[in-house]
């Protein structure tokens, strides 16, 4: 009679998306997982074996690793994992400045410190509106008459400069 009330099968509602996610990751052991999730010891082998689980963990697998997110998610565990090592080292007296400055590059681009490009992106096409402003015209100067310039040697030209500079002056009587 005991064995009437033992499920055959978990209700699906029960289990949760996440206990599926976690365990199509693959980054720790089944069981473990599912025991953060309440389900230990026999619970466990009966959602173990259960088909549709089963198929749903495999589907979610699948998924993960068409989109590249396990790979992603696998490979940013080991770069922290790695990390920690290369900081202890960075960090020892007999690592060389050189070592620490790659170091230092490392950690700026994986923390995302980088600085980044300026692009400009636009919104849509395009357009540009372009509003030419000619200046008024202006009347054409014409010069009406033009006094005849007598050329003169360059030492007459001279003595009239200095003759019209003389202050001048009135003769005592």
């Amino acid at each position: 009679m005991d064995e009437e009330l033992i499920p055959t099968a978990p209700p699906a509602l029960e289990v949760p998306q996440e206990l599926i996610l976690a365990i199509a990751m693959g980054m720790e052991d089944p069981k473990e997982v599912a025991s953060r999730y309440g389900y230990e010891g026999l619970k466990w082998e009966m959602l173990a074996a259960w088909k549709p689980f089963t198929d749903a963990v495999a589907a979610k697998k699948s998924e993960l690793e068409t989109s590249g997110i396990t790979f992603k998610i696998k490979a940013k565990a080991l770069t922290e994992d790695v990390f920690e090592d290369a900081y202890r080292i960075a960090r020892a007296n007999d690592t060389t400045l050189l070592q620490k400055l790659e170091f230092v590059k490392l950690g700026a681009k994986l923390g995302d410190m980088e600085p980044k490009a300026n692009t400009q992106v636009q919104a849509g096409p395009g357009f540009s509106i372009t509003i030419n402003l000619s200046p008024p015209k202006a009347e054409p100067l014409t010069i009406d008459e033009v006094e005849e310039v007598a050329q003169i040697e360059q030492s007459e030209a001279l003595e009239q400069v200095v003759q019209a500079d003389k202050p001048k002056r009135k003769k005592k009587a």
